[in-house]
């Protein structure tokens, strides 16, 4: 192999999984970092670590001439782009190439081709694959694009061009919503592609999504490693994936297979790549949807039906090594699911979060892989995309892997931040999920007002309450006294009475219940809102697991305790503060009139002006964060009282961005969406 060292331009888990690969290869591989990134996990898996630049994307990871340099000084022989950033880049690769560096992916010319949904689509014309019907020509003047979605007729998709990831993408259902939809995809497309052209196309209502995985070399070799199913999706950025696809008519599917195959040949393609396809399950007819010019996300469901590693094989294919394998030597063996781990809250509309994860806990067994980006003391920040991890797993047939899959995220922890780890163990229990019988719209219509988290039980809430004293403690074993927490209030009772702690203690941000702790030498009652949550003898608390017994049982528990936080297994976070202490930011007379930022992100758009007046769930402002676009709406109807930002700022988390004088019929019918609901 020519290869000796690789540079891998990119962060998080995909850096790590690359890093593996050239490890696995006896290849150096070197990675990059930014501001933010200092002491990411994915640099200790390099044998050197380079600053490229900023926290902002910019000035880092999209930073060509910071990462080529970077190559050049550490005398890098290839780069590896993972996905996202500048994969799909054709400039990217040209200035590799013109550096003398070999890019681990196809040629620029190619990259630009299929990088275009437009131009891809017509390349798939001439390679006789079908096409959505829609509207892909070089017109971008809006009022011919409103004319050409009548003539598609609604409800129709609006896509960037240039995107990828569910980025500028809008599904429009009336011709009275397409200027705003268009105008906000236009927005999103920009700010991530730095290109707003947009495609049109019919909207599929009862469809799958649906991708074909193939290998290219430079000697004429082209092989599919068979298919995906991508369907479950939330803003059109998908969740769970697996392979093979399940329920297919074996006819479609070799179509599919074919197809895919096809274009790579009349394109010339190289390297791994990714057909996508929507599937018509009414018509049971796919349509082509575009290709994808590098790695996927979902990479690992391959990997593990076919037992072909695709990072490895992607550097062996640049280094110009021909496919050790024909088409009739694949096979798929048995079935693999994957789930996306996000920095996001599904019950607050996805809502992304930044912070310091406080305790991380890899599952293990079976058929289990973990791709992992995060580590304890890890810090999530609002510049990059929220994905954290990826659990897969594959077993013998669909239902074995989904059952354990089920269990791996019952056993993964990623404390001091919400994820949507609880979320995805419920879709996976979902009977249109456990059938196979799911489309794009499963989480639509499983959860049509939005998901709801499981709400802790008592004794959940009793071993959170046990925990955070114990941990308090000064010895950090059940024979300390509790009432040594700081954060506690003591109630001192006659002389050979148990004296007693009292908490306020609040799950997942609602009501508070009191929380009482009482008990004297190594036995414990904790009573939650007067009743009894749990009686405990024999206490313990060590390396972050409570041990107690209760009735002739032993109770184990992992728990994560930050201060006056308290992380559950199911990911639930319970809050204790001391009675009468109100929230550091409680403004009683504010009521939610004032709309303030999610999360930390940039200030795109402000939609209103001082005296407007506004009618609730009215879109007043919208914010770019984790490269997603959030509408900040009214909560109720009202006139604008004040603008405190503009647009093009930074904003920091809970910045009040516009405070809105709520009218007395507003008061009355006020918007339970709430300011800042996401719509992206």
């Amino acid at each position: 192999m020519s290869i000796r060292s690789v540079l891998i331009a990119n962060r998080g888990e995909i850096a790590a999984r690359i890093a593996r690969a050239c490890r696995g290869l006896g290849l150096r591989a070197v990675a990059v970092y930014s501001d933010a990134d200092r002491d990411a996990p994915h640099l200790a898996l390099a044998d050197e670590a380079v600053r490229i630049g900023g926290a902002a994307v910019a000035e880092s990871y999209l930073n060509v001439a910071a990462i080529v340099a970077a190559a050049r000084a550490t005398g890098a022989d290839a780069v590896h782009p993972g996905y996202g950033f500048l994969a799909e880049n054709a400039c990217f690769a040209a200035a590799c190439a013109e550096a003398g560096l070999t890019f681990v992916g196809p040629s620029p010319e190619v990259i630009a081709r299929m990088g275009s949904k437009t131009a891809a689509k017509v390349a798939a014309e001439l390679a006789g694959v079908a096409v959505v019907p829609g509207y892909h020509g070089r017109d971008q003047d809006d009022s011919v694009l409103a004319v050409e979605a009548a003539r598609i007729g609604f409800p129709l998709m609006i896509k960037a061009s240039a995107g990828g990831g569910g980025r500028g993408i809008r599904r429009v259902d009336g011709v009275g919503a397409f200027a705003d939809a268009l105008a906000l995809a236009r927005g999103e497309a920009r700010a991530a592609f730095g290109d707003d052209t947009v495609l049109l196309e019919r909207c599929i209502e009862r469809a799958r999504h649906v991708e074909v995985q193939i290998l290219a070399d430079h000697h004429g070799n082209v092989v599919h490693l068979f298919d995906r199913d991508c369907s479950v999706q939330r803003a059109n950025q998908k969740l769970v994936e697996e392979a093979p696809a399940p329920n297919l008519p074996a006819a479609t599917r070799q179509a599919m297979l074919d197809q895919a195959v096809a274009l790579a040949r009349h394109i010339g393609y190289r390297n791994a790549g990714t057909v996508e396809f929507v599937y018509d399950v009414e018509r049971e007819r796919a349509w082509f949807l575009e290709m994808n010019t590098r790695l996927q996300v979902e990479h690992p469901v391959t990997e593990a039906v076919t037992g072909i590693d695709l990072v490895e094989w992607q550097i062996r294919i640049a280094d110009g090594e021909e496919l050790g394998f024909r088409q009739d030597e694949l096979h798929c063996d048995g079935h693999a699911i994957e789930a996306r781990i996000a920095a996001e809250d599904p019950a607050a509309g996805y809502r992304p979060q930044t912070g310091t994860i406080t305790g991380y806990l890899e599952p293990a067994g079976p058929g289990i892989r973990v791709d992992s980006g995060i580590a304890d003391d890890s810090t999530v920040t609002p510049h990059y995309d929220s994905m954290l991890a990826k659990l897969i797993a594959h077993g013998a047939d669909r239902e074995t892997a989904r059952r354990r899959l089920r269990g791996a995220l019952g056993g993964l922890r990623v404390d001091g931040i919400r994820t949507n780890r609880a979320f995805l163990a419920e879709v996976l229990d979902l009977d249109r999920f456990r059938a196979a019988s799911h489309t794009t719209a499963l989480l639509a219509e499983s959860f049509p007002d939005g998901w709801t988290a499981p709400t802790p039980g008592c004794r959940a809430v009793g071993e959170a309450v046990l925990a955070h004293a114990l941990a308090q403690s000064s010895d950090g074993n059940g024979t300390a006294p509790p009432w040594r927490s700081l954060g506690a209030w003591r109630v001192t009772e006659p002389a050979g009475r148990s004296g007693a702690c009292h908490w306020l203690a609040a799950v997942d941000g609602a009501a508070p219940d009191e929380a009482t702790l009482a008990g004297r030498g190594n036995r414990r009652r904790v009573e939650i809102a007067g009743a009894t949550a749990l009686d405990a003898t024999d206490l313990s608390w060590c390396d972050g697991v409570l041990s107690y017994e209760e009735a002739g049982r032993r109770h184990r528990v992992r728990l994560t305790v930050d201060g006056d936080r308290v992380w559950l297994p199911g990911g639930a976070e319970v809050v204790l503060t001391r009675p009468g202490r109100a929230p550091a930011d409680t403004d009683a007379t504010a009521g939610d009139s004032r709309i303030r930022a999610p999360m930390p992100g940039k200030l795109v758009e402000v939609r209103i002006a001082v005296g407007d007046v506004v009618a609730a769930g009215q879109t007043v402002a919208v914010v770019e964060a984790m490269k997603l676009f959030q509408e900040l709406k009214a909560p109720a109807a009202g006139t604008v009282a004040a603008v405190h930002r503009h647009a093009g700022e930074a904003v920091d988390g809970d910045t009040v961005l516009i405070e809105i004088e709520i009218s007395a019929q507003g008061a009355d019918r006020g918007d339970d969406r709430g300011p800042d609901r996401r719509t992206a």
